[in-house]
């Protein structure tokens, strides 16, 4: 493919020379290559965060150090002399738009540079450069070769991304010939090898049609609105995002806003778009265009930058780069304030904390960076949990959040370590095989089915059956369905409400409902009547159920339960020397109910033996959960109680099939090292049951 020389391969390019010397720290050396002064004195780090792993990590200079790799990729190939002097000045000079000291960056500006895209800026600014050299120096035809290069640099590894179109490469076509295909191949490997070889070896065989086309002048390529947003989500697909059926379903249900974003994508270059968008569902994505298409319909606008929304949304957490799960949540929110029908109908979201920015970049009408501004209270709270993330204070932080944006508090649960909790929701499978024994029918529904292991083994031992997850975290449904999509996985989920499951599976849609471990969370977050910790919101979840489930369909309940006679007491003696601060702490934050205890010597406490549970449950957990723990009510029933009021509820509509209680496995063993539990006189006793199972059944037609 590259035109082989010996002589282009046996000395290092002078520009490695020159970044050489100035690493050794000979400053002088700037003088000499303003390139490499623009590019080395700088405070910018504008770089695509794709490739980033840790913000706080990230190298002094990354723009330097990736045009250092992007010259070695050359250096390290053979071809002829002119060629690789050719690309080393495009390489040279393509990314210096994105560096320069604030002065001169503000020079830059005044002259009318355009240095938010910076492929034009740093054409710009190469050619003001060459405007200082006398006539003698200059080669203007070669000048005028190296500025289009430079202008388009990129862009046909963004075309194939599907964020330019092809037009934008007119000014390339019109100047190279059919023989210049070996400089803009090796260049466009040079560009994109610098990023990552491995995403170079995924795009060459494309990148070598792309070139051809351009190099034999071929003008009509553009590619369609289908095929442009199927390459920017393509990193949504490899997540698990199913692109062909959630734009057909998309466009069944929005035909008008079809030819509206066919007629914007047409007039419309975009940068970071992936970056900015891939945690964010399609819909979302199509929302987020169309409410950019409504505010800019009328402007001259050409390119849309997501790097302001890109640089917003990531933060680190535990020292690697991080989605800013609070913001995410908060932009998914105000983005659901109106369906698309109606932001086609000129509605746009109204929300005193948050909004959709499309500003011109530097006075350019033509450019705009597009991003989400937050009101001044809601940035400060949102700065407020990030770091509360690191101490007790987390839940209260939260709790301010969730008040101020107005969220559902069941429906963004565990902001802070969402894939943490699906993950040890995958962990837990022994019990839920137990739960899959005793389901039945055709229709099996899992409210809140965290990371999907219930769904997998519903599927798995009841073939046939249509197995449906719903949950009403946003989150969850996310993942699952990139879970589904992943793993072609035949059941399906959907976003819903266990306090109206009719609403959602129909009346007598379902044979199984399943709750497994979520009923004590719906207990614990939902303000049902205007009252968290409500024993009506589990009365009104099982008259949904009820009126959902077939004759002789199931209701299969496993969680948490609180042990009797309530009145006993229990002494926790604490091993570890930080046990009883702990203890103290979590009496004040618990949320459940008020906890009381008293002294039993040095490192121990009497107490309730439901308030010991309780405590011992976050206590197992440990500090990681510990901020969403106090948040929870695990045990809610004694057994006695629990059974009665299924049946005051339900009536005589139902049968109780199966009810136990147990301890859960695994908590002794791992508490022992921690505490010694005793009776009032100082006795070990066993820890009591922590759960329940219980199987409903439906009566049949009398």
């Amino acid at each position: 493919m590259v035109m082989k020389s010996k002589e282009g391969a046996m000395t290092m390019l002078s520009s490695l020379r020159a970044i050489e010397e100035l690493k050794s720290g000979n400053t002088l050396i700037l003088r000499e290559h303003t390139w490499l002064k623009y590019l080395s004195l700088t405070k910018e780090k504008n770089v695509n965060l794709e490739q980033v792993e840790s913000l706080e990590q990230m190298a002094k200079n990354p723009v330097l150090d990736y045009v250092e790799r992007t010259l070695h990729v050359l250096d390290g190939l053979s071809l002829p002399d002119d060629q690789k002097e050719c690309v080393e000045e495009v390489l040279k000079w393509s990314e210096t738009a994105k560096c320069g000291l604030p002065h001169q960056r503000k020079e830059w500006i005044d002259k009318g540079f355009q240095l938010a895209i910076h492929n034009i800026g740093s054409a710009q600014i190469y050619a003001a450069e060459m405007e200082k050299r006398s006539e003698e120096e200059r080669n203007r035809e070669r000048e005028e070769l190296l500025f289009v290069l430079i202008q388009t640099h990129g862009l046909s590894g963004q075309y194939i991304r599907g964020e330019v179109r092809y037009s934008s490469m007119e000014p390339l076509i019109r100047i190279v010939k059919p023989e210049m295909f070996p400089h803009l191949y090796v260049l466009n490997q040079c560009i994109v090898a610098g990023v990552s070889p491995e995403v170079w070896d995924s795009v060459r065989e494309e990148m070598e049609e792309v070139n051809r086309w351009i190099c034999n002048g071929d003008m009509d390529r553009e590619q369609t609105l289908p095929e442009r947003l199927r390459r920017l989500r393509s990193q949504a697909a490899l997540r698990g995002e199913d692109f062909d059926a959630v734009y057909n379903e998309w466009i069944l249900a929005n035909p008008e806003a079809e030819s509206l974003l066919d007629r914007f994508f047409q007039r419309m270059d975009m940068w970071y778009v992936e970056a900015a968008l891939t945690d964010f569902t399609f819909e979302e994505c199509m929302k987020i265009f169309l409410l950019i298409e409504q505010k800019k319909r009328y402007s001259s606008l050409e390119q849309l930058s997501f790097e302001p929304m890109m640089k917003e949304l990531y933060y680190d957490y535990k020292g690697r780069k991080t989605v800013n799960i609070y913001k995410k949540r908060i932009i998914e929110s105000y983005l659901g304030e109106y369906t698309i029908r109606e932001i086609l109908n000129g509605k746009l979201p109204g929300n005193e904390h948050v909004s959709l920015k499309a500003a011109p970049l530097h006075g350019h009408e033509e450019m705009a960076g597009v991003g989400f501004s937050f009101s001044r209270a809601g940035e400060k709270l949102i700065e407020f949990c990030q770091e509360a993330e690191k101490s007790p204070l987390y839940d209260r932080a939260i709790v301010l959040l969730y008040d101020l944006f107005n969220f559902r508090k069941d429906a963004y649960d565990r902001l802070n370590n969402e894939q943490t909790y699906l993950s040890d929701m995958n962990s837990s499978q022994d019990f839920k095989k137990k739960i899959s024994d005793y389901a039945v029918g055709k229709t099996m529904i899992d409210i809140g089915p965290g990371g999907g292991v219930m769904l997998n083994l519903l599927t798995r031992h009841h073939t046939g059956a249509a197995v449906i997850g719903i949950d009403i975290a946003v989150n969850v449904v996310e993942e699952l369905k990139r879970k589904k999509q992943r793993e072609n996985a035949p059941w399906d989920v959907m976003q819903g409400d266990a306090l109206k499951l009719e609403d959602y599976i129909g009346k007598e849609g379902a044979d199984t409902i399943v709750f497994s471990s979520i009923l004590h969370e719906m207990f614990s977050y939902i303000p049902y009547e205007g009252k968290k910790f409500n024993h009506e919101v589990i009365a009104q979840t099982l008259r949904s159920a009820l009126k959902a489930l077939r004759p002789k369909g199931r209701i299969i309940i496993r969680d948490g339960i609180m042990t009797e006679p309530l009145e006993q007491k229990r002494i926790i003696r604490f091993k570890d020397p930080h046990g009883l601060a702990f203890f103290k702490r979590y009496v004040g934050d618990f949320k459940g109910r008020a906890i009381t205890y008293s002294s039993a010597g040095e490192d121990a406490v009497l107490l309730n033996v439901n308030d010991a549970m309780e405590f011992l449950y976050t206590y197992t957990w440990g500090e990681e959960a510990y901020p969403h723990e106090v948040q929870e009510q695990f045990g809610y029933f004694t057994p006695s109680a629990f059974r009665e009021f299924i049946h005051r509820t339900l009536g005589d509509q139902v049968d109780i099939l199966i009810f136990e209680h147990y301890l859960q496995e695994g908590y002794e063993g791992h508490l022992l090292p921690k505490i010694e539990l005793t009776d009032e006189e100082g006795i070990p006793v066993c820890l009591p049951d922590s759960t329940c199972f219980i199987v409903i059944e439906k009566k049949g037609w009398q």
